[in-house]
């Protein structure tokens, strides 16, 4: 059975010159679907500006709840994910120059780009950063003097765990995952004060 049986997006998308398949681009790429329930509660807790821009968009589950909430968003990836929605692909995020201000920069980059991602939309000028990312982010050691540096306004715990899925798994193969801990951390700019946190649960968002 070929890719695009089972992924009809994948009709006619190559993985990028470098790679030798779509399976290999989307591991060196940490191309991790964000958990659906998780993106819609996110949004039922935190208002965003009007202009929303999702730098890593995928399969578009970002940018596809904020859309249906009514934001205006511009969705670009580096790679193409078949995502009919993006508006740009080949575009690097840590590349970009255009300012943000005013602006929300709502995100799932990958696990090992998250600092780099948050730094650059804070230094573009982004009004409100809203990341998806596993708790080990929060808790390494290595990365304690960053997060000391740079506190979040506010940390939402899924309190349901999150299965989030490597976007190149069969469908068939989608139900033996174990939720993992997630959570979404949420910068504004100008925020002063404590780091709060609560929790975002699926109930209604299932």
């Amino acid at each position: 059975m070929t890719q695009a049986s089972l992924f009809p997006q994948f009709e006619g998308i190559s993985p990028a010159s470098s790679f030798k398949s779509l399976e290999e681009q989307a591991e060196a790429a940490e191309c991790w679907e964000t958990d659906p329930w998780a993106a819609r509660a996110i949004l039922e807790v935190e208002i965003l500006t009007r202009d929303v821009l999702d730098p890593c968009c995928g399969t578009g589950i970002l940018s596809e709840a904020a859309r249906a909430a009514g934001y205006d968003v511009l969705a670009c990836d580096l790679y193409d994910w078949g995502y009919a929605g993006a508006d740009n692909v080949g575009v690097d995020f840590l590349q970009w120059k255009t300012r943000l201000e005013g602006g929300t920069v709502l995100m799932n980059p990958p696990f090992s780009l998250a600092c780099q991602f948050v730094d650059h939309a804070r230094e573009l000028g982004a009004r409100k950063i809203v990341c998806f990312q596993r708790q080990p982010w929060r808790e390494s050691d290595t990365r304690r003097a960053w997060w000391e540096a740079n506190p979040p306004a506010r940390v939402w715990v899924c309190g349901n765990r999150a299965t989030c899925w490597l976007f190149t798994v069969p469908p068939e193969e989608r139900g033996s995952g174990t939720p993992k801990a997630h959570a979404w951390y949420v910068w504004e700019r100008g925020h002063r004060g404590a780091e709060l946190m609560g929790a975002i649960w699926k109930d209604g968002n299932a």
